[in-house]
């Protein structure tokens, strides 16, 4: 390995659901996918939950990415 890398990252999440469970479900891949790239061993995965949002609220006018209006 070339070094060590921590990684910060934003995640939208839906909600009602297990935070918890979606963050550990997305730091192991994002330490893959960043390893692999890298050739660095990731330390640490954190993750800041910027936004909830519901199925049914999704996109509309919540400034989430489906947002169309």
């Amino acid at each position: 390995m070339l070094g060590q890398a921590r990684v910060h990252i934003a995640v939208e999440l839906g909600y009602p659901s297990d935070i918890g469970a979606q963050c550990g479900t997305t730091r192991r891949p994002v330490a893959e996918k960043v390893s692999g790239l890298a050739g660095m061993d990731v330390q640490q995965v954190a993750l800041s939950v910027e936004r909830l949002y519901s199925a049914h609220t999704r996109g509309i006018g919540n400034g989430c990415a489906g947002d169309r209006r």
